[in-house]
């Protein structure tokens, strides 16, 4: 089925689908870019842009079904099997989520949450990943580095993720005391059962480069990464339920 993608979130806003490899791409376009800007004058570096810090151990409430907050279209959407971006108040324990979306997984829960939580796999759908290192794994969290290139450039940095399968939560942020070329990543997974065979996920996510961004590098993420983004996830996680 195609999906048809809402873009009813806050202006300004930019996608990160679970470690934002198109951040990268976001650093040398603005590095090859001669357009002039004003630095903080964006809305993706601005203070209201930014919700305040919360408790680390802060999971996002989107209600029993994970439906809180959507309406009733949105909803009817939702189950035909569309990816429905909104504009969210809850955000990852960072505080810092600027976009947020829902989507509808045809598989049930528990192999969902297997799936999305192997975060070693990213490689497998996410393209612009060149190398993927499981740096350290405890109990309920794991370190992993990465090396992703774009335009011939490579981009090193390091994501500390942390999991909390008993409310099939899992959340993620850049590891600032490792090599990295990001300023801020973070976001966060959460899964609902949706009766059998489906599950109701809700994702958010955020990054804060050093520099401002142009407008046409904003417009293009908020509009293209987001869909093209959760669309391969979508799609590897519904194909990859169907084996397991």
């Amino acid at each position: 089925m195609s999906l048809k993608f809402r873009t009813e979130f806050l202006p300004g806003k930019i996608d990160h689908v679970l470690l934002c490899p198109i951040v990268i791409l976001v650093i040398f376009l603005l590095r090859l870019s001669s357009t002039p800007v004003t630095p903080l004058a964006l809305d993706i570096l601005s203070e209201e842009s930014l919700l305040a810090k919360q408790p680390k151990d802060t999971v996002p409430d989107f209600g029993p079904d994970g439906l809180k907050g959507l309406t009733e279209e949105q909803k009817k959407e939702l189950f035909a099997g569309n990816v429905i971006l909104v504009s969210s108040p809850e955000t990852s324990p960072g505080g810092q989520t600027l976009i947020s979306a829902v989507l509808l997984f045809k598989a049930p829960l528990d192999r969902v949450w297997a799936i999305l939580s192997a975060t070693e796999k990213q490689i497998e759908y996410l393209e612009e990943i060149e190398k993927l290192t499981l740096v350290e794994k405890g109990s309920d969290f794991n370190r992993m580095k990465f090396v992703v290139k774009v335009i011939g450039k490579r981009v090193v940095y390091t994501v500390i993720h942390h999991f909390m399968p008993e409310k099939y939560y899992f959340w993620w942020e850049l590891d600032k005391k490792a090599r990295h070329d990001l300023k801020e990543l973070s976001g966060f997974w959460r899964l609902y059962p949706a009766g059998e065979n489906r599950t109701v996920a809700r994702y958010g996510s955020c990054f804060v480069p050093d520099f401002p961004a142009p407008e046409f590098i904003r417009d293009w993420l908020s509009r293209k990464s987001v869909g093209s983004s959760l669309e391969k996830v979508k799609r590897y996680v519904e194909e990859m339920a169907r084996n397991l």
